[in-house]
């Protein structure tokens, strides 16, 4: 029975994974996935990813960020204005760039919610507002460090203008951290929410709900009263006849 039930989850955590990297890379590649200004692309993939990791797991979290992250290096191959220059100084580095921090931005969403949902126990809702920030604050940390340690390295090339690169630094920590940190945190913790409701057994990471809030169902039992027996009746019978 237990081996049926533990053959089911994984079932159920390949189909939804499976279902998250589709509309991975259905967003990448349609208006869903970014809101471009200039040469800044505001991008809402980490919802999908924050979602796996949340509800799934840190390694469907690195999956789907690896994911995310592949189909940014073919946006920049495919025409992007800074991805092209960023390809034109060094294939190799922007492959990194791209798909290194969004692999990492899954993987460590995956496992610090674990640790929100252990330092919170008995809380339904405001792990999944921590995840989805998480998520979306690490994509936008790691990025820009990775961008950074690029423009280090290549500070003294023609094709790398100082003045863009800080002015998209300085974009992407005001105008994308506030736009996707809001999105992130409604969209990924509404969905990762009802996903843990409706799922059978409404689990995270492959635990049963009774776990997950197990302190709130300990208070439950323990409030519980106890039934009492009743004492048999000790009464004599009233029609029995003493004896003087």
């Amino acid at each position: 029975m237990e081996k049926r039930m533990l053959n089911q989850k994984k079932l159920q955590d390949l189909t939804l994974t499976a279902v998250l990297a589709a509309l991975v890379l259905l967003m990448s590649f349609t208006p869903l996935g970014y809101l471009k200004i200039g040469l800044v692309s505001i991008t809402f993939l980490t919802i999908p990813v924050a979602i796996g990791a949340m509800v799934v797991g840190p390694a469907a979290g690195l999956f789907l960020g690896t994911l995310f992250g592949v189909t940014s290096l073919i946006q920049a191959i495919m025409g992007d204005a800074f991805g092209q220059m960023l390809l034109s100084m060094n294939p190799f580095l922007t492959g990194v760039l791209c798909i290194v921090p969004r692999a990492l931005m899954g993987f460590l969403t995956g496992v610090l919610f674990k640790l929100y949902v252990k330092w919170i126990r008995g809380e339904k809702v405001f792990p999944m507002i921590a995840g989805g920030a998480t998520a979306s604050l690490l994509n936008t940390i790691l990025f820009i460090g990775g961008l950074i340690c690029f423009y280090l390295i290549y500070r003294n090339d023609p094709s790398f203008a100082e003045t863009t690169v800080w002015g998209i630094i300085l974009s992407v920590l005001t105008l994308n951290v506030l736009i996707e940190l809001v999105t992130g945190i409604v969209v990924s913790a509404a969905a990762s929410r009802a996903l843990v409701q409706f799922l059978p057994g409404g689990r995270t990471h492959g635990a049963e709900r009774d776990e997950w809030y197990a302190e709130s169902d300990e208070t439950a039992t323990e409030t519980e009263p106890a039934s009492e027996e009743k004492p048999a009746d000790e009464t004599p019978n009233g029609n029995e006849e003493t004896n003087d």
